[in-house]
């Protein structure tokens, strides 16, 4: 009978009424993945408590499973000791990316209470480059003598321990240099006396220590690979990439396409502060403002500035910026979406926040076109303004300021309740904001223009 899936509700529970030793029954019934997600709702206090139960081998597995800022907070309250205990209990392209996430004396403790075989590893793993095939691979895998029988290759697999399942066994000759691959189900078909040179693939698709990761998770991608050895300069065999870093690989680059084209960097880099999503959003939208102030200022140049139809002119900023404050909004809930994570609970947090985001930025920029909008029309009128100029700038900022908070707003719920009605939030999402934003901006400003105007 398959057990009663784990919720952070029974989690906090069992903390409460300390059953410690039910709550490691639970964990070790959950996948590390879903444990991941799980601590993602519980606070420092239920995290800390939480790694003192587990033991090494499922709290490892659990830090291989979090995101980054995750992995920070845990650190913050682990030994020395209990850290280094950690890392030695994962493979070593893990371990790698757990140290990284230490604090230069945290590194400096935890190098001391390594041996020296340990130390090398570490060492010459961390000189890779993230986004190389030498920061991709592991260095475990099954090389074996390219004159070995069957036999011995097998008899290899079976003495070796292994953190990472093993799928490929390599080839190489004397100088350690890559002959050819051969999966295990393959090895196995053979007799037992077949020289291991004699049925691997002599061409296999490999990669160089240097290389982008881009390149090597598109050739995994169009060969249909589980595996690739990984090789220096002089074809030295060093390590191997598994499917799945590149499958984190493949994220990661979805998710840089998805900022550039959206003008939201804070999806590549998961920034969860509004006040530096701000600092990552508001540069695009700057130059989104400043493209439709060009077009404001060719419009006031063909239209009667004298009365109210200049209010026309800007119009076209307006719409803009509210579209793409939305389309920011959208992009980072749709990936959310996408991904898992986006639960109820989080509901809330992150509308208010999209709220807070999209207020802030229209504030800026409200300001900064208000400023825009005055010196507009002062060097191309003629005549002063039938009207006084000062309430054209508070109409535009404040248009600004309030069509991009609600822009923010529907660009995170409309996706939201697209996915609780079922239906695909990516295909539906920009049709529906796109005209609630275009729609909301627009009576907006009419509203503003009128109700000022009136004054």
């Amino acid at each position: 009978m398959t057990a009663k899936p784990l919720t952070t509700e029974e989690i906090r529970e069992l903390l409460e009424k300390k059953l410690f030793e039910k709550l490691r029954t639970r964990f070790a019934e959950t996948d590390p993945a879903d444990v991941a997600d799980l601590l993602n709702d519980c606070d420092s206090d239920e995290i800390e408590q939480i790694f003192n139960i587990l033991d090494n081998k499922l709290a490892s597995d659990v830090i291989v499973e979090m995101e980054s800022d995750g992995v920070d907070e845990v650190v913050e309250n682990l030994s020395s000791d209990r850290v280094v205990e950690l890392m030695r209990k994962m493979a070593p392209d893990d371990a790698v990316d757990f140290f990284n996430e230490l604090g230069d004396e945290e590194k400096a403790d935890v190098l001391t209470r390594l041996n020296e075989t340990e130390q090398e590893s570490l060492c010459r793993l961390s000189n890779y480059k993230d986004d190389s095939g030498g920061g991709l691979m592991t260095p475990e895998l099954c090389a074996v003598s390219g004159n070995s029988t069957i036999k011995e290759a097998i008899n290899s697999l079976i003495t070796a321990d292994y953190s990472d399942p093993i799928s490929m066994v390599f080839a190489v000759d004397n100088n350690f240099k890559l002959l050819g691959s051969i999966h295990i189900s393959d090895l196995i078909a053979h007799p037992s006396n077949a020289r291991v040179k004699e049925i691997i693939d002599v061409d296999p698709v490999f990669a160089y220590v240097d290389e982008d990761q881009e390149d090597i998770a598109r050739n995994f991608r169009k060969y249909n690979l589980y595996t690739m050895p990984v090789v220096d300069r002089d074809m030295k065999l060093v390590g191997r990439i598994t499917v799945d870093d590149v499958m984190d690989v493949l994220d990661e680059e979805i998710a840089e396409d998805i900022a550039h084209m959206s003008g939201a960097p804070d999806i590549e880099t998961g920034a969860e502060s509004p006040f530096k999503i701000v600092r990552l959003r508001l540069p695009w939208l700057l130059i989104t403002m400043f493209t439709g102030m060009l077009v404001s200022m060719v419009v006031g140049r063909l239209i009667d500035i004298s009365g109210a139809s200049v209010m026309a002119a800007f119009v076209p900023v307006i719409l803009g910026m509210g579209g793409n404050t939305g389309m920011q909004a959208t992009a980072v809930t749709v990936r959310n979406i996408a991904l898992g994570e986006i639960h109820l609970n989080r509901l809330l947090f992150i509308s208010l926040r999209e709220i807070f985001v999209g207020a802030m930025m229209g504030a800026v920029c409200g300001v900064i076109a208000a400023l825009i909008v005055a010196v507009n029309l002062s060097w191309i009128a003629s005549n002063p303004p039938a009207y006084p100029l000062i309430k054209l700038c508070f109409i535009v900022g404040i248009s600004m300021l309030t069509s991009m908070s609600f822009a923010a707003l529907s660009g995170t719920l409309m996706p939201i309740a697209l996915n609780q009605l079922k239906v695909d939030p990516a295909v539906a999402s920009g049709p529906f904001v796109s005209t609630s934003n275009d729609l909301s901006a627009s009576l907006i400003y009419l509203g503003m223009c009128m109700l000022l105007l009136s004054m």
